[in-house]
């Protein structure tokens, strides 16, 4: 497992967001199933929002500007809403358990598992035993995926994201 690193980043929907990460994933040219996936207990992270995403840079064509790229939510720890960060699809649900549930002993995972198949990266995002939609990505040669954990600024990630597992299994 990767050291939780400072992670800067120029993508607007993450401004508001201290980000650590968790090392990079290269996606090669074949089926694999991977992910990224850590523990929180909401009542103890002092923040009202985390990040869990799996991101990769792009360049936009014909040009020199790049983009992100991949899979991303905010979960608010108050509302238990899950919200889409970076392909516009707003609301994507929410966590039904209440937050002041986890614990220490059981605490929240979250988790995302992507399969690699052709030209499309096809997401499964888990947060707190219930399963969510989100929308397919084309794969890339070469692409690299980094994974992000966040909290609202001015709170400690690197130190409140428990058992953080970055994997990746041949199909």
């Amino acid at each position: 497992m990767h050291t939780p690193a400072p992670l800067a980043s120029s993508e607007v929907a993450f401004a508001s967001f201290d980000l650590v990460s968790f090392g990079e994933i290269l996606v090669p040219d074949h089926p694999l199933r991977f992910g990224f996936q850590y523990d929180v207990v909401p009542s103890q992270t002092g923040s009202q929002n985390i990040i869990l995403a799996l991101t990769a840079v792009a360049k936009i064509p014909g040009t020199e500007q790049s983009c992100t790229r991949g899979f991303a939510v905010k979960v608010d720890l108050v509302t238990g809403e899950v919200w889409d960060l970076l392909n516009d699809s707003g609301l994507v649900g929410w966590i039904e358990r209440p937050m002041d549930t986890f614990t220490d002993e059981e605490p929240m995972l979250l988790n995302w598992e992507v399969e690699h198949y052709g030209a499309a990266l096809i997401p499964k995002l888990q947060i707190g035993g219930e399963v969510f939609l989100y929308p397919a990505l084309r794969y890339t040669d070469g692409m690299v995926m980094d994974t992000v954990a966040g909290l609202d600024i001015g709170q400690d990630p690197a130190s409140t994201f428990m058992h953080p597992a970055v994997w990746k299994e041949s199909l």
